[in-house]
């Protein structure tokens, strides 16, 4: 068995494979398995909007008036992702700090707080979405009321 030096302790090899497969996992493995579906994710979720244009492009004679509908509905979505994702990533953060600390306590703390985070952001966005959204559009659609009704939907 392999004798490996991490910081100011030894441990087996095996060992610290179990506990942190972060430290010793090749950097091109841990990109391809960890990194890349992130990519992934990122890109599909800023190709959302175009994708979303070229549907409605084909929607016939409501094109202009459904494509306002979606410019005045993309901020809430940006708003909502960006929300969500610095809030995942703090939250990441924090963990990752107290998993190698080794402090489960602060780290049970800090997993119930994002939980905790996470649904208080869901129900602010869903009473959002059901009682302002439409008062939101109505401030940039003026009194055009197919554009107020596209883009609540």
């Amino acid at each position: 068995m392999e004798i490996v030096t991490y910081a100011f302790f030894y441990t087996k090899k095996e060992e610290m494979m179990e506990k942190n497969k972060m430290a010793v996992v090749p950097l091109k493995k841990l990109f391809l398995k960890m990194g890349l579906p992130m990519i992934i994710s990122m890109v599909l979720q800023a190709l959302y909007n175009v994708i979303d244009s070229v549907f409605i492009t084909n929607m016939g004679s409501d094109v202009v008036i459904a494509n306002q509908a979606l410019t005045l509905a993309f901020p809430i979505q940006l708003l909502i992702i960006a929300i969500g994702v610095g809030t995942g990533v703090g939250i990441n953060a924090l963990l990752s700090k107290s998993l190698g600390e080794q402090n489960k306590d602060k780290v049970n703390k800090i997993a119930g707080t994002g939980i905790f985070l996470s649904i208080c952001i869901y129900v602010v966005f869903l009473v959002f979405g059901l009682f302002g959204s439409e008062k939101f559009i109505r401030l940039f659609a003026g009194s055009n009321q197919k554009v107020i009704e596209m883009g609540t939907t």
